[in-house]
C-alpha cells in the first residue's frame, strides 16, 4: 500500500473530473490517494506517518478526513479565527500529541478540504460526479454515496489543518469560481509599454547577434 498526496485543480470548473483523474493515477487499487485543497497547510512535521498509522488502523474506511479553523461543515470544524499561523501550530501540536491515532466516525455529508480514500473504495461507489460549473457540491455528493455503498467516514482527532477558507475575502466570497477561459476574454492580460519596449529590444538584440554569426 502506498499514499499519494494531490491538489487538484480544474481550469474547465469541474473539480469530480480532476479528483477522478488523479485518483485514476493511483497505481493500485489498495493503495490511497489524499485529496487536498490548494490552500490548506499541514502544521505538523511527521503529518504523512500521523496519516498512515490511521489508514492502517481503519483500512476500510469509506473516507478519512480531518479537523480544520475554517470550513462550515461543523464535523470538521476546530473553531479558531485568529489569524496569527503560530496559533494554529499550538493547536495542530496540542491535537497531535493527544489524539494522535484516534479517529471518531462521523457519517455525514463532508467538505473536501482533505479527504484520504482508497482507489478501490473510489471505483467500487462509482467515482466522483463529473459536472461542468460543479465545484462546491461534488465532495458532499461523493461523501453520500460512500455512506449509501455501507462504508464509513472518519475524522482524524489529532490531525489538524490550517485552511486559508476565503480568510480576508469572506466565506460568501466566490470570484475564484470561474472557468479558466471566461476568466482570460473578461480580464486580458495587459503588458504596460515598458515591458512591450524591454522585449522589443530583446528581439532586436537577437537578430543582431544572429546577423553577426
Amino acid at each position: 500500500m502506498s499514499i499519494f498526496y494531490f491538489v487538484p485543480y480544474s481550469l474547465e470548473k469541474n473539480i469530480g473530473k480532476a479528483y477522478n483523474q488523479y485518483m485514476a493515477l493511483l497505481p493500485n487499487d489498495n493503495d490511497w490517494g489524499v485529496l487536498m485543497d490548494g490552500d490548506t497547510c499541514f502544521l505538523t512535521f511527521d503529518w504523512g506517518h500521523a496519516i498512515a498509522e490511521v489508514i492502517k488502523k481503519v483500512p476500510n474506511a469509506g473516507i478519512i478526513t480531518c479537523q480544520t479553523n475554517r470550513i462550515r461543515q461543523k464535523k470538521q470544524l476546530y473553531d479558531e479565527s485568529s489569524p496569527d499561523i503560530l496559533v494554529h501550530r499550538l493547536i495542530a501540536k496540542t491535537l497531535d500529541e493527544k489524539y494522535r491515532g484516534q479517529v471518531r466516525k462521523i457519517n455525514t455529508h463532508i467538505s473536501g478540504f482533505f479527504m484520504a480514500i482508497q482507489k478501490k473504495t473510489w471505483k467500487q461507489v462509482g467515482k466522483f460526479p463529473e459536472a461542468d460549473g460543479k465545484l462546491l457540491t461534488v465532495d458532499n455528493a461523493f461523501s453520500r454515496k460512500v455512506m449509501k455503498s455501507n462504508k464509513d467516514i472518519y475524522l482524524m482527532r489529532g490531525m489538524y489543518v490550517f485552511h486559508y477558507y476565503r480568510f480576508a475575502e469572506g466565506k460568501n466570497y466566490t470570484g475564484h469560481l470561474r472557468n479558466a477561459e471566461d476568466y482570460i476574454k473578461k480580464n486580458p492580460v495587459k503588458i504596460s509599454r515598458r515591458w512591450r519596449l524591454k522585449e522589443k529590444n530583446l528581439r532586436n538584440r537577437k537578430n543582431i547577434s544572429s546577423r553577426r554569426r
